[in-house]
């Protein structure tokens, strides 16, 4: 499993169709996490461990959603919380975490 992660339009699904062609892609997985955890009322971390027994070659990437201003609205709070929780038990169990700025990729595991 890879995980690439990034600012909104950061480059990070370019960088990862460039570096794994054919690979076994989830883009924009935080909305898959926002999915599991608040419409379908998984645990964050619980999904994500499924996740990753289920796909142990899976591309995941997504949106870097906890920097910045905290969201007043309870359920926008709630969906950066799971995805935090969700990404770190990812990045985990990842063989490589790419943290893609400006379309510069930048391995951090």
């Amino acid at each position: 499993m890879k995980l690439y992660i990034g600012g909104v339009y950061q480059g990070q699904e370019e960088r990862a169709r460039e570096e794994n062609p054919g690979g076994e892609f989830y883009p924009d997985f935080h909305e898959t996490i926002r999915r599991a955890v608040l419409e379908e009322k998984q645990d964050a971390r619980e999904f994500a461990k499924e996740f990753c027994e289920k796909h142990p070659h899976a591309i995941v990437i997504a949106n870097e959603v906890g920097a910045g201003v905290v969201p007043m609205a309870r359920e926008d709070r709630a969906f950066r919380e799971a995805v935090g929780r969700a990404l770190c038990v990812i990045a985990q169990q990842a063989e490589s975490v790419t943290r893609c700025v400006c379309g510069i990729g930048v391995r951090i595991k």
